[in-house]
């Protein structure tokens, strides 16, 4: 049975590498957008993988570096010592033409995302 939420694929199912947050409170790149040629390609953050030993920790994850970062779905909170993840049904779909990037209120939480890459 399939859900409800589920839109049918328009693109690629990329997973990004496992990304340790090195310092709080600061950007980082979390997925890198391909090279599209002359169109540019989307991205929508399909599946979250989280986990910190650290303690509970609160992940932003958007776009942008710096003074530039956008949050692009909604906060979401880390918990000490479980493997959390959010599916396509749990996560809004939305479609960003940017490197993927995250913060933390703690450092060393570690993060991984499934995104559709969408474009030539």
């Amino acid at each position: 049975m399939s859900s409800p939420y589920r839109q049918p694929a328009r693109g690629i199912r990329k997973v990004s590498p496992i990304v340790t947050v090195a310092a709080a409170a600061t950007p980082e790149v979390l997925y890198q957008l391909s090279q599209g040629g002359t169109n540019p390609r989307t991205v929508i953050v399909r599946k979250i993988f989280a986990y910190s030993d650290v303690g509970d920790c609160v992940v932003i994850i958007g776009t942008g570096l710096a003074a530039g970062f956008a949050g692009a779905i909604p906060t979401i909170v880390v918990l000490n010592g479980i493997d959390n993840s959010w599916t396509e049904d749990e996560i809004p779909e939305v479609e960003v033409q940017a490197d993927i990037t995250i913060t933390s209120d703690v450092l060393g939480c570690l993060v991984q995302v499934e995104v559709e890459e969408i474009g030539p």
